[in-house]
């Protein structure tokens, strides 16, 4: 075998020299034949896919028996495609091989079709480079031998890949690794142990051309490497208090297994458990299916990890060691529970319910207290309810989201659901009284001249602010300018705030009241509820343009980064922000629409479109600036959101924001397919 460099320049030139190569052909004669991995990496998929003769020799790194081999040489690393399963059963890691074939595009990056394929001798493997979960994502090692390291959080065998698949957990991102050699089935224990891994760079392609999600393939037992090993028994460490998981601490938050002890408040076989232990509850993510009831004492060890709002244990085992008596709940309010602290805990709260969703394996209470709404979920169907029953709900409580525009380095929940756990956690304190059409009317119509009034209220406060605004501008500095707004935000907030989310609560009472042969009344309150809808939603957006705290402490270029992690924190969803700076400072209205634009693009893709990776880019050219947000989501068809009075309050919002600021808006998505949003911004020199 030609001798192997050891120095990664070296490489790289040779690799540099292929491209450059390549990229001058046009100019010169096209090459006869490609005799190395790098000219073989250099070629777009158009080019490769016009069958240019390969002939190289390479080093076997891993089999895809019946489907690919994969080698690399001293430029780099290829694949030989759509080979027999006796080739595959022929050759193995470390054959030295010589390959006559022709180029072919494949998924990701070009390979060699049509290959003869023929053993010139052994040698040893590549030596590996060690790499981080980036760098792999990137793509620039794919199909090449690479090193990584972490903490493995599960082992499991995958029955149709026929093979053990480990999830190493390298920081906060996981990577998937997968144990394809001989004899790879019987392994010490693994789980909690570090490791080092030693394979070939590999992943999923989508139908882009993108890599989806890296993993490793590892060929031989010899690359698997264990530097630390688990504790031989986990269920011997040290107990851990609930409280304490992920808390400051002088020497950092370790990434390795903590065990807890508590009591059993609820259950969802092979999804989660639910403890409390002295004071406060906890969510145990467990693939366990082995039934428990409330009140069994047990004991789990798992991963700690950060939520969208508190820590909870993943990956988890658990085991039953006594029974306590049965907890009871902490008596609450939905105020209480907005503060955080019974997160995950059994708590009684009392609401008026709203509406009754039924599905097929759950039922949904829609439930509200004050001038909010949640949701109570039963795994089964609901006694029999009447919209308007004041009720008492006991079941484990979940806070969702974090808001971050408060004071400083302090997080808020924003939502909240109750898990209920049988239909003997619903009581009902009272019935809804009777309406009569008399009563109904009255109310109606106060109500509909309060819409009205407060209609006409926000069209007065908003030509206010128009002046207030176009005098501060003229005759004050910059910080007048955003305390004088922030008054403003605050005053608009406690007043006509409250008063829309209190009105809309009062209209959608009415509604599950009114009988159903009241039509033409039933008619009437809906375009009330509609008008109240749309007036939130103007409001909600005055206050983003007179309180854009985001903006004060730096530019969009500071603020819509980390805009961007706030909103994504803790969903899993991988966040790519490539963001310039532009050579002079963008106007005021320029910087505040495209961030609430981002804003709203990057809520609707976490809320809605359930993706795992969110692309968010910022860029300036002459007279111009782009927004550009994509996704790879559910998607939806863009048809859905034409026609009036649909709903669609925050697309609505986007575009009223675009043609404020002038801007042209492009959306594109398919359900299935992901969305993306680009805005294009004209600005004067």
């Amino acid at each position: 075998m030609r001798k192997r460099w050891n120095s990664w320049s070296g490489r790289w030139l040779i690799a540099l020299g292929a491209v450059w190569h390549l990229a001058e052909a046009p100019a010169q004669t096209a090459p006869v034949i490609l005799t190395n991995a790098a000219q073989l990496r250099a070629l777009s998929a158009a080019e490769a896919a016009n069958r240019i003769p390969v002939r190289l020799r390479g080093v076997v790194t891993a089999l895809n028996p019946g489907a690919s081999v994969f080698l690399q040489d001293e430029t780099g690393g290829t694949f030989i495609t759509r080979t027999a399963e006796k080739i595959t059963r022929t050759f193995g890691p470390g054959d030295e091989v010589l390959v006559e074939g022709v180029s072919y595009e494949g998924l990701f990056l070009p390979g060699i079709a049509s290959a003869k394929v023929t053993r010139v001798g052994r040698a040893e493997l590549p030596h590996p480079v060690a790499v981080t979960y980036d760098e792999l994502l990137s793509g620039r090692f794919h199909y090449e031998r690479v090193e990584v390291s972490g903490i493995v959080r599960s082992v499991t065998w995958h029955e149709g890949r026929r093979c053990l698949l480990l999830k190493v957990a390298m920081g906060r991102r996981q990577l998937e690794v997968e144990l394809v050699a001989f004899g790879m089935t019987s392994l010490p224990p693994l789980v909690d142990a570090r490791v080092r891994i030693a394979g070939l760079a590999a992943g999923y392609i989508n139908t882009r051309r993108q890599l989806r999600s890296p993993t490793i393939l590892v060929s031989q037992p010899g690359d698997l490497r264990i530097e630390v090993s688990p504790p031989a028994d986990p269920f011997e460490q040290p107990l851990v208090v609930t409280g304490s998981l992920l808390r400051f601490n002088p020497e950092g938050i370790g990434g390795h297994r903590v065990r807890v002890r508590g009591i059993v408040t609820h259950q969802q076989p092979g999804e989660a458990l639910f403890l409390r232990d002295a004071t406060d509850g906890l969510l145990v993510r467990t693939p366990q299916t082995n039934a428990v009831a409330a009140g069994d004492l047990v004991e789990a060890v798992g991963f700690p990890a950060m939520g969208r709002f508190g820590a909870f244990l993943e990956d988890a085992d658990f085991r039953v060691v006594g029974r306590a008596p049965s907890p009871e709940p902490v008596i609450s309010s939905v105020a209480e529970v907005l503060q955080g602290t019974n997160d995950a805990n059994l708590v009684t709260i009392e609401a008026r319910l709203l509406d009754v969703l039924e599905g097929g394996e759950e039922s949904v209470l829609v439930v509200g207290e004050g001038d909010t709404v949640f949701r109570a979920r039963l795994p089964q169907p609901p006694p029999s309810l009447r919209p308007g029953s004041f009720l008492r709900l006991t079941g484990v409580c979940r806070v969702d989201d974090s808001n971050f525009s408060g004071p400083r380095f302090r997080a808020h929940p924003l939502e909240m659901e109750l898990l209920l756990r049988s239909p003997a956690d619903i009581q009902v304190l009272s019935a809804p009284s009777g309406w009569t059409t008399q009563r109904f009317m009255l109310v109606l119509g106060v109500l509909l001249g309060v819409a009205l009034v407060a209609s006409g209220w926000v069209i007065l406060l908003r030509r206010r602010v128009a002046r207030q605004a176009a005098v501060i501008r003229e005759k004050v500095q910059r910080e007048a300018v955003l305390e004088e707004r922030h008054r403003m935000a605050r005053e608009m907030h406690d007043t006509l705030a409250q008063s829309f989310s209190g009105l809309g609560f009062q209209l959608d009472a009415l509604s599950v009241r009114l009988p159903p042969e009241e039509k033409a009344a039933r008619t009437q309150l809906e375009t009330a509820r509609e008008m109240v809808r749309y007036g939130r939603e103007g409001l909600r957006r005055s206050l983003m343009n007179l309180r854009a705290q985001e903006l004060e402490h730096g530019g969009l270029s500071e603020a819509l980064p980390e805009l961007a992690r706030h909103v994504t924190e803790g969903t899993g969803i991988e966040l790519h922000c490539e963001v310039q700076r532009p050579a002079n400072r963008l106007p005021e209205a320029v910087q505040t629409n495209l961030l609430r634009i981002g804003q709203e693009c990057l809520v609707n893709a976490v809320r809605h479109g359930r993706p795992h990776h969110i692309h968010l880019s910022l860029s300036h050219e002459a007279g111009r600036v782009q927004l550009h947000v994509a996704d790879d989501g559910v998607g939806f068809d863009p048809e859905q959101l034409h026609g009036n009075g649909n709903g669609h309050f925050g697309w609505r919002g986007i575009r009223e924001r675009a043609a404020q600021i002038g801007a042209e808006l492009d959306l594109n998505s398919q359900p299935g397919r992901g969305t993306t949003v680009t805005v294009n911004v004209p600005v004067s020199p």
